[in-house]
């Protein structure tokens, strides 16, 4: 049997990207743009009709990838394909994302949340309802795992079959944010550049090891799932809302429009994106209104009234609560 520790010498100091291997950024598709290469990763712009985005990859050990992700889009793939044999474990920082429970059944991972999938049965869709989301993906390709990463792994008491297995059982796992995920993922996120690539192995064992001792079954009573028709609903009323910005409607108006209950709009609302929908309309039209002031074509006026405010005292409280400033003395500053 060769030396253990060249062995383990061998995997840590491997390329960090081979030219034959599995690749994470294939199931971004399409949505891929631009690629800059450096000594310890690899950085990729994407960009379609819902907005763009930023990820930055890692090699960790042999069929085993990490990704930042830095989203302010809606989706990012709408064709991915089945993918046998790879498992992806999804870490929610900031922000909202979708997961696909069969095929008409829905939850949503919020910020500390963790959710880990197999890509073997089903298309799977990356979405962002809020188009804003920062976390942090691992897939893991069992085909690309050496018998020597195999070794260690066992070594090191990590069951990475168990892992498989039960993820294959559903098409989605949550686990709902705690104190011992927050501690893997947070640090993966202020820890200094030199050591980053070191530190996102040692992270990566950390988590492993968490997995193979995590019972599933205890957090699927967190689970709140939507139907398809729900979502389809909600999205709508969305997309209605954001589209009349400068309008007010009330809860009984939305509901009526769109033929769904009061209660079931607003609890499905808050589920998929995470607040109240006044609440959400409220900063949805002042992040409207900071990028008006920053251009710098209208008056506070005018914008005032172009987002629903015909009081201007009333668009300048909400817009200091919101910013700090008046918005007279943002438009000065920027």
């Amino acid at each position: 049997m060769d030396n253990p520790y060249k062995i383990v010498g061998d995997i840590l100091s491997s390329p960090l990207f081979s030219e034959c291997g599995f690749s994470s950024v294939d199931l971004y598709g399409a949505s891929v743009q631009k690629r800059t290469e450096a000594s310890a990763c690899s950085s990729f712009h994407l960009e379609n009709e819902s907005g763009t985005g930023d990820i930055t990859v890692y090699l960790a050990f042999p069929g085993m990838e990490l990704v930042y992700n830095d989203m302010h889009m809606e989706y990012c793939n709408k064709t991915q394909k089945p993918r046998p044999g790879i498992i992806e474990i999804n870490y929610c920082r900031e922000g909202r994302c979708e997961c696909a429970f069969g095929e008409r059944s829905y939850c949503y991972m919020s910020a500390g949340d963790l959710s880990i999938c197999s890509l073997q049965r089903r298309s799977h869709t990356s979405s962002f309802p809020t188009s804003h989301y920062h976390g942090i993906t691992v897939t893991i390709d069992f085909a690309g795992i050496t018998e020597e990463m195999t070794m260690i792994l066992e070594l090191l008491s990590v069951d990475l079959s168990r892992i498989f297995e039960l993820s294959r059982k559903q098409d989605f796992y949550i686990v709902r944010a705690s104190k011992t995920v927050q501690h893997i993922f947070s640090e993966l996120y202020t820890v200094q550049e030199r050591i980053k690539t070191s530190y996102i192995k040692v992270k990566l064992m950390e988590l492993l090891l968490m997995l193979t001792e995590l019972d599933f079954d205890t957090g699927k009573v967190d689970y709140v799932y939507y139907s398809q028709a729900q979502r389809n609903c909600i999205r709508q009323i969305h997309d209605f809302m954001v589209d009349h910005i400068a309008e007010h409607y009330t809860i009984g108006e939305l509901a009526e429009r769109f033929k769904i209950s009061p209660t079931a709009m607003k609890n499905c609302f808050k589920g998929m994106y995470g607040v109240p929908i006044y609440t959400y309309i409220r900063t949805y039209r002042l992040q409207i209104a900071e990028h008006l002031l920053r251009e710098g074509r209208l008056s506070v006026a005018e914008i005032a009234a172009k987002i629903g405010y015909t009081n201007p005292n009333k668009f300048t409280s909400a817009f200091c609560s919101e910013y700090g400033i008046p918005p007279t003395q943002y438009q000065k500053n920027v």
